[in-house]
């Protein structure tokens, strides 16, 4: 008789988590089904842990470590121990150190799904390294945090009560591909009650279907048309008087700034008919408690997009829709709710360990400041006295990525000489491709080590590629950057298959090999895990049980106890501190900086507006190309939305190959008739290469084929100031028949 196991863990396909049950016959993963038990999910889950078993057993998933034999992508590989690789590594690294200072190592990661972020930090500061740490973050909720916790201490975009709110609003977002979950209560509550959908979106998805008003702006104008509605909330005395005069400061200021994008004049920057701005901005105000849930679209438009969340975190600030029910609860930093005084991902990393003049040497420290360790420095002061803890790390810290492959290139402002690079693909996501290539096969970069899951086009160019357990083979024990008290645990299904190892044991066996043995005494992550738990007598077999331990206890209006933790314990709608980072302390707008009305010659030859991304399923970001698991049997080709009408005058049919092209490059990829996309905007897929293609060069498994980001635009003085993301959307493009 064969064994037959059920095993308790949470899906970490994206960052949802949700609770699943992996079935394991014969150590060997055979289905993978929702656990109703689970106190988020409750069974939930969408198609991806479907897919599952054929991905883990897929052939192309890595068993072994590898160390480049020829030139950088050209394919050939030997297999080495994990042992003889660390030896190598180890004191080449310290080499590097002693040549270059710390500082000269950067550190790349993924999209946050439940691997322990902590590791990295730990051995960046224990390296003397000031967290150059460089991930898609940076245009994926990191500015977001950012400006969040300038201005109102905490993270209150996150626990967004859709269920009981009584208005959500999508902004650049479409949950019914991104966010399965969410899109399922908003379908339920839609049904069951009157609940007001906004949408504000220039194409058109199933979210704008649904939604009681669609508004189609201009891509990258998004900020105009935020302080349209701040100024007709305010002018029309729409907001919580009492709110505003208890909690906030600068309201005069505000008042004063939001006069100058009346909805007349903002009509005429987005396109967007005045009256329908104002029924907007008054069905937001006055059918409250309200939500503005997360979407990634806004983080990627450069120049605007903080401005964008700044203003977003002002308006649901004063319409007192924090800290309710129904609107956006207030999360607060782990180890601070409901009694979980566990060891935290702040603590574990050891940032009071690094000196302000090591912090100083973080790539964009004085660039992208809000979310450098000069803007965390700052605020991390309040965060310690209202809460006690450090403010959290990985939530809101990140070097200036655009500047690391200048850097790389040129050795400004300093070289970087090594890359360590973890669950993340940045020949996929990377601005502007080219030049990520042109970087990740410089000779100036001397070290470049990569753990994957498969071979990606970035491990093709890595000098080291170490094999990494998949979710389902390591245990998890996280509380998601630190942002929430809240752990998630589950035990792993299965042994790992081949040398595979997870991401603890992968940054441990780095430390260890620079010599800091001593303070990396847990050899697995269930060590270190009941280590973070023991202050809580609990174990890490007690949270597997339990699959959430600390779940928030959320109060109502919790700054009536504690104030905000900023400078002036209130909401700062005037930020003072943006205004000790020089910035401008209020939102503003400004034209993008590659628009037909900016750029008027370049646009006579790139008549189109371009945007990139939109979620498609069951892919996940570059992730699941692979033939044979159900994925690309279902999308099994990039698409491209474009207007029927706009299409017919390129002739251009429905399915028919088209190239795109910016003044970085063309891509090609399959039209898509969408009558629900403004005429003069098109939009591509994002992050797609094929696994089938030859994992060298020239093609490097098809990554310039149909990769969105060969079109992106990444020049510094186009990023966003205060968070140094790029433009991955308001691009201009012509379009024209393959």
């Amino acid at each position: 008789m064969g064994s037959y196991e059920i095993k308790k863990t949470a899906c970490q396909f994206c960052a949802a988590l949700c609770g699943v049950l992996v079935h394991v016959e014969d150590g060997k993963v055979v289905k993978i089904e929702g656990n109703k038990d689970h106190f988020l999910s409750h069974g939930f889950t969408c198609e991806r842990p479907g897919i599952a078993p054929k991905w883990l057993y897929h052939p192309d998933q890595l068993m072994y470590p590898l160390k480049r034999m020829g030139k950088r992508g050209e394919g050939k590989w030997q297999q080495i121990s994990w042992d003889d690789a660390m030896a190598e590594i180890g004191p080449k690294l310290l080499e590097l150190k002693d040549k270059y200072g710390p500082e000269m190592l950067g550190f790349f990661e993924g999209t946050y799904r439940g691997n322990d972020y902590w590791p990295r930090g730990r051995f960046a500061t224990l390296f003397g390294n000031p967290h150059n740490i460089f991930a898609p973050g940076i245009i994926c909720g990191i500015n977001d945090m950012g400006i969040n916790m300038a201005v109102t201490g905490d993270v209150t975009t996150w626990s967004t009560d859709v269920p009981n709110s009584n208005c959500a609003v999508f902004w650049g977002s479409n949950p019914a591909q991104s966010e399965m979950r969410l899109w399922t209560h908003l379908v339920k509550a839609k049904k069951e009650r009157d609940i007001k959908i906004i949408a504000v979106d220039p194409r058109r998805t199933k979210t704008t279907e649904m939604a009681d008003i669609w508004l189609q702006l201009r891509p990258g104008t998004d900020t105009a048309l935020a302080m349209a509605w701040l100024n007709v909330i305010i002018n029309e005395e729409l907001y919580n008087k009492d709110f505003v005069q208890n909690w906030t400061v600068g309201f005069d200021e505000l008042k004063e700034r939001v006069q100058e994008y009346p909805p007349e004049k903002v009509a005429e920057i987005t396109g967007v008919p005045a009256e329908k701005i104002i029924e907007a901005a008054r069905m937001y105000a006055t059918n409250g408690p309200a939500t503005m849930p997360y979407g990634v679209a806004i983080d990627q438009l450069g120049l605007n997009g903080t401005r964008t969340e700044h203003a977003k975190v002002i308006m649901r600030a004063i319409c007192g829709y924090l800290g309710e029910f129904g609107g956006h609860l207030i999360t607060r930093p782990g180890g601070t709710n409901n009694g979980g005084n566990f060891v935290t991902e702040a603590e574990l990393s050891m940032m009071e360990r690094l000196p302000m003049e090591a912090r100083e040497k973080m790539m964009g420290f004085d660039v992208c400041r809000l979310v450098s360790l000069k803007g965390w420095s700052m605020m991390s002061e309040n965060i310690e006295r209202v809460y006690g803890v450090p403010a959290p790390v990985t939530v809101q810290i990140q070097a200036h990525t655009s500047m690391l492959w200048r850097s790389i290139l040129s050795g400004e402002p300093y070289p970087i000489k090594s890359l360590i690079c973890w669950g993340s693909n940045p020949m996929a996501w990377g601005g502007n491709t080219k030049l990520v290539y042109e970087a990740l096969k410089s000779d100036n970069l001397e070290l470049s080590i990569v753990q994957e899951l498969v071979m990606t086009p970035t491990a093709q160019l890595a000098d080291y590629v170490f094999p990494a357990t998949s979710w389902m083979e390591r245990d998890l024990c996280t509380n998601m950057m630190d942002f929430a008290s809240l752990l998630w645990a589950g035990e792993k299904a299965i042994e790992p298959m081949g040398e595979r190892r997870d991401i603890y044991e992968f940054f441990r066996a780095l430390a260890v090999s620079v010599g800091q043995d001593e303070y990396w005494p847990w050899k697995t992550t269930e060590e270190v895990s009941d280590y973070r738990l023991q202050s809580c007598g609990l174990t890490f077999r007690d949270c597997v049980d339990r699959m959430i331990v600390f779940p928030d206890a959320f109060d109502v209006k919790p700054y009536e106890k504690t104030g905000f933790p900023t400078p002036s314990g209130k909401v700062e709608l005037y930020s003072t501190i943006l205004e000790k980072l020089d910035y401008d302390p209020m939102p503003f707008y400004e034209e993008p900086p590659e628009s037909p009305i900016r750029l008027p010659d370049v646009a006579k030859e790139y008549p189109l507006i371009l945007n990139t991304g939109g979620n498609y399923r069951p892919m996940y970001h570059s992730e699941f190309m692979q033939w044979g698991i159900g994925s690309r049997e279902k999308h099994p080709d990039p698409l491209m939305d474009i207007h029927p009408d706009t299409a017919r005058d390129l002739g251009i049919s429905d399915g028919d190959w088209a190239f795109i092209e910016t003044r970085r490059g063309k891509i090609k990829q399959k039209a898509r008739y969408n009558d629900g996309i403004l005429p003069n905007v098109v939009n591509c897929q994002a992050s797609w290469w094929f696994p089938e293609k030859p994992a060298n060069e020239p093609e490097l498994s098809g990554v310039w084929e149909s990769n969105a980001n060969v079109l992106t635009l990444d020049d510094p003085e186009c990023c966003d100031e205060l968070s140094g993301g790029w433009c991955n959307r308001a691009l201009l493009c012509k379009v024209y028949k393959a």
